[in-house]
């Protein structure tokens, strides 16, 4: 009898662990965690609390394993720097890039990145994309931010579309939403969850997405090799699988493309005066 109550309670914590619930902390002291403005992915609000995507993801990881979190707002190039020094523990948000590798540790992937092309919408039944030479037969200009990566068509074709004048730079995501309302240019490139939530939430322009998908990336988190935490890395991994496993993190995901559409319903194609 005292055997079987034991092979109870042994079967009972195995489930309680292995389902997600939390676990002892091996978390010293907050986490510190540097980030930048990016919306809808991470930014602080009017209260100077940091918001977002990527904010929400970490926060629920962090207190899946009982961690606090201490995010600072700071350039990206500051946070790879300290990262390397270990004076900072996370960055959110990262794409693989093995120079990477010799300072920092990511983590499984907790989110995909797709690249894609928008219109207006009250033009997105005269604009029609299939492949990426549609660009150059139709003469659509292309509008994109300086600094991005849009995939290995517009890498190879960057110089054609200067050429033929199918390509206008902008200084980031915002600014090329802006010249699309203002009818500056034909299709924006950009990530297919910031592009269409600065449209509606910032700019207050309705557009559409493109089903041709440019590239697509996993998105990891970037632990400090010198973090003072060194089983960090261990336990992120292990609570994206708890959490992936039971549907948390894409209901994150969800969230935030509900707050767009919702907003899209609101904006039918207004441009800010």
């Amino acid at each position: 009898m005292r055997l079987r109550i034991l092979l109870l309670l042994l079967i009972y914590f195995q489930a309680y662990f292995a389902y997600g619930q939390k676990a002892t902390s091996s978390c010293y002291e907050p986490i510190n965690v540097g980030f930048n403005s990016w919306a809808p992915y991470s930014w602080l609000d009017s209260a100077g609390k940091p918001v977002g995507l990527d904010v929400d993801m970490l926060t629920i990881v962090a207190d899946n394993l009982g961690c606090k979190l201490n995010f600072i707002d700071m350039p990206v190039k500051r946070a790879h720097r300290m990262l390397q020094e270990g004076t900072l523990d996370i960055m959110m948000g990262a794409s693989y890039r093995p120079e990477r590798e010799a300072y920092a540790d990511f983590s499984i992937p907790y989110r995909d990145e797709e690249i894609k092309l928008f219109v207006k919408s009250d033009l997105a039944s005269q604009i029609k994309i299939d492949k990426w030479q549609d660009i150059f037969s139709q003469k659509l200009v292309l509008l994109a931010p300086v600094f991005g990566w849009y995939g290995a068509d517009f890498l190879a074709s960057e110089q054609a579309l200067i050429k033929q004048k199918l390509l206008i730079f902008s200084r980031n995501a915002t600014q090329s939403i802006r010249m699309l309302g203002y009818g500056r240019g034909d299709v924006v490139i950009g990530d297919s969850i910031a592009v269409p939530y600065i449209a509606t939430q910032i700019e207050r322009i309705s557009v559409t997405e493109l089903p041709l998908v440019l590239d697509h990336n996993q998105i990891h988190f970037l632990v400090s090799k010198k973090t003072t935490n060194p089983e960090l890395i261990t336990g992120i991994n292990q609570s994206i699988k708890r959490l992936s496993s039971r549907g948390e993190l894409a209901q994150v995901i969800v969230k935030w493309q509900q707050i767009s559409i919702a907003k899209t319903q609101e904006t039918s194609g207004k441009v800010p005066l």
